[in-house]
């Protein structure tokens, strides 16, 4: 009975240098196997398989149970990883870079712990039997669990007076493979992160538009009230014009302040100006000119009155019963004099 061989045949084709090792590890296998073994890949179309960044993930290994496994060898993107010899219940990690976060279960699947972005990629298991040689591919891909998603609301009022709303959803990390969609009532609206929509106060509708956003490790949602949206805009609204009313009140009570207290400064000067007018004009020259005598409690002090501007005249005298007496007050530092002066407007008679 003639042998046969099935040639190895690449899953995908990538760089010159993989394809390379690649196929001199196929080499090298296809010439170990004795006269009647086969080489084939259990599939032709690598297996997806997800990951969270910092978790742990398991590549299953399936594999014909009546066969006899001579050894298994798990490859990361061409290179030896983990290397299995059954019989001998041996493991060994070929990968020292990752010797502590690389496990063999019992099943021979290999299990990666507290995975990073540097674990996503191409692996591959090569299980040696008595009679064929197993291939099973996997594409390992890292991602993160969707965080802080958030909906930021630009809202205004348009001159129709309806209330004009965009909502833009965003996570903390947007690079991640996320896809966005909107909803209303159970219904997708569309599938992106920004949303216009458009709400009537008339309409009475209080409709809530929830974002969705979704990785293919995890998935997050956030709603919200298109009334309350508008009804805090309204809000801003009204406080910025009891804002403007209190700085408008403020303003004109402090203008009537500053006019009352100018009106209150003038009338105190012009009155002050009038009254240094009626001193300028009253007798008042005539008492700084007089020339008191020092004098003592109870004793009669006269003084001579003079004036500048005319000359003095004898005083001529006056009958006791036609004479006039006028009375004033004479600040002294001793004491309190009064003053009467005749008819005569020349000679004043001071009293103490």
């Amino acid at each position: 009975m003639p042998r046969t061989l099935t040639a190895l045949r690449s899953p995908a084709p990538f760089s010159t240098a993989k394809s390379m090792i690649w196929l001199l590890q196929s080499l090298t296998l296809v010439s170990c196997l004795g006269p009647g073994n086969t080489v084939s890949q259990t599939s032709s179309t690598p297996l997806i398989v997800n990951g969270v960044l910092g978790e742990s993930v398991t590549l299953t290994l399936k594999f014909p149970v009546e066969e006899k496994i001579m050894s298994i060898t798990w490859l990361h993107d061409g290179k030896s990883a983990v290397f299995i010899e059954p019989n001998e219940a041996l493991n060994r990690v070929t990968d020292p870079k990752r010797k502590n976060r690389l496990n063999v279960t019992e099943s021979y699947s290999l299990q990666l712990s507290n995975l990073t972005m540097a674990d996503s990629g191409h692996y591959k298991a090569q299980i040696t039997t008595l009679t064929s040689l197993l291939f099973t591919s996997y594409d390992l891909r890292i991602f993160r669990r969707l965080r802080n998603l958030q909906v930021v609301p630009h809202t205004k009022w348009s001159n129709n007076r309806t209330c004009e709303i965009l909502l833009t959803c965003s996570v903390e990390n947007p690079n991640d493979n996320i896809l966005f969609r909107w909803q209303v009532s159970g219904k997708t609206l569309q599938s992106e992160a920004n949303l216009t929509i458009s709400w009537d106060p008339k309409s009475f509708n209080e409709e809530t538009y929830t974002c969705i956003a979704e990785n293919p490790v995890s998935n997050s949602s956030f709603s919200v009230s298109v009334q309350s949206l508008c009804k805090s805009v309204t809000n801003e609204k009204n406080e910025h014009l009891d804002t403007m009313w209190i700085v408008v009140a403020v303003s004109s009570i402090c203008i009537v302040v500053v006019i009352i207290v100018l009106l209150f400064v003038w009338r105190k000067k012009i009155g002050f100006f009038q009254f240094s007018t009626q001193q300028t004009q009253c007798p008042a020259e005539t008492v700084r000119n007089l020339e008191y005598a020092s004098f003592s409690p109870g004793s009669t002090v006269y003084a001579q009155v003079t004036h500048s501007k005319r000359e003095m005249e004898i005083p001529k005298p006056v009958k006791n019963n036609d004479s006039t007496t006028i009375y004033s007050e004479v600040q002294q530092s001793q004491g309190k004099a009064h003053l009467f002066q005749d008819n005569c407007p020349s000679q004043c008679h001071v009293i103490c």
